[in-house]
């Protein structure tokens, strides 16, 4: 049998629900207050630490005044870390004696406190942004945190790990790819290479160990480095990963391979095509087509009109081009025995429109 509700009970959950509804609303307002408030101090405190980093940049520490208005800001946690991360991020605009004025107001604001702080807690975002604020003020003694934080469980961690310790000590800094598990994404290849300015000494490096590592990105970053660095002494190690299981890595040799520009390279490229996949073919075309050897001439006629895939074919075809090869084409084009296949190919290939 129903219960019935008696209007004193439903009077009294009304009640509660307009207040439980009074009270959301009042949270969401005070809420919206709040976010309000920080952004609106997040653009005035944006505003107050660019004029000061423009200024130090500009009359130098030795003339800029004491600001006891920005003194005050700086008791605010909140102050303190936005005006860290805009020096982090001022300082990878400049560099000479800009940077050298963005490092001081660093240290004469005690900033690297704060940079300690955030290595030292447990959230992986927060320890990667306290390697990158010590790295890019050149805080030479976390060289050893970094390292110790080359095998964090956290990716976000060991990538900025990697980046600051081959920002301080350069190429030998590449060590961690002996013994590294965890892939190297091109984004992080790209910093690390970036990030080295001088010519690497092989015989400290373990560049013959990468090139055979277990992981398809170590061998893919070590052929980067002999390409970036045009290491000559690795040729031969480099061709034999022209039978790589991985498509990506014999890719990557044979960009490394045209780097070399050696006399024999056409011919060993030449002969390697037939048992390539279709990527890789491509890749070596590129190569004919940079390196403008008629050495390819023959092969590349031969491509034309016996290879069975269509993109290379028209690879070929480019090719020819770019060797000066117009006119052989253009006479293949109006011959009227040529299949309309090949006369569509080659006209695409000359950019010119079938008649």
């Amino acid at each position: 049998m129903l219960q019935e509700i008696t209007i004193h009970e439903l009077v009294i959950a009304i009640t509660i629900v307009f207040i439980s509804v009074l009270l959301l609303i009042i949270v969401v307002l005070f809420y919206s207050i709040y976010k309000y408030r920080l952004l609106h101090n997040r653009q005035i405190w944006t505003h107050i630490i660019e004029n000061k980093i423009i200024e130090s940049i500009a009359f130098g520490q030795n003339f800029v005044e004491r600001d006891e208005s920005f003194e005050k800001h700086l008791r605010d946690p909140a102050f303190r870390s936005l005006f860290l991360d805009l020096l982090v991020t001022s300082e990878r605009k400049f560099s000479g004696a800009a940077r050298e004025e963005i490092t001081h107001l660093f240290h004469k604001f005690n900033l690297e406190e704060e940079a300690w702080r955030n290595l030292r807690k447990r959230k992986s975002y927060l320890i990667a942004g306290g390697i990158q604020e010590l790295t890019a003020m050149r805080v030479i003694r976390a060289l050893p945190d970094f390292t110790a934080m080359l095998t964090h469980a956290e990716k976000q961690v060991y990538q900025e790990a990697q980046y600051g310790v081959v920002s301080f000590i350069g190429v030998e800094g590449l060590h961690f790819l002996d013994y590294l598990v965890q892939p190297l994404s091109d984004w992080q290849q790209l910093r690390l290479l970036n990030s080295i300015t001088e010519i690497p000494n092989p015989e400290l490096l373990n560049i013959n160990l990468w090139l055979t590592s277990d992981s398809s990105s170590v061998i893919i970053f070590a052929l980067r480095l002999i390409r970036k660095f045009q290491l000559l002494s690795f040729y031969i190690p480099v061709m034999k990963l022209l039978i790589h299981d991985v498509v990506a890595v014999r890719v990557q040799a044979v960009r490394t391979l045209q780097a070399f520009e050696n006399n024999d390279t056409i011919n060993q490229l030449i002969a390697s095509f037939p048992n390539q996949p279709q990527e890789v073919q491509i890749a070596i075309l590129k190569v004919f087509k940079l390196s403008r050897s008629m050495q390819s001439e023959g092969f590349l006629k031969t491509q034309l009109w016996e290879h069975p895939d269509t993109a290379i074919k028209i690879w070929s075809a480019e090719v020819l081009v770019a060797l000066g090869q117009r006119q052989y084409l253009r006479d293949i084009a109006i011959d009227e025995r040529t299949p309309i296949q090949y006369k569509q190919i080659i006209n695409h290939a000359l950019q010119e429109k079938v008649c």
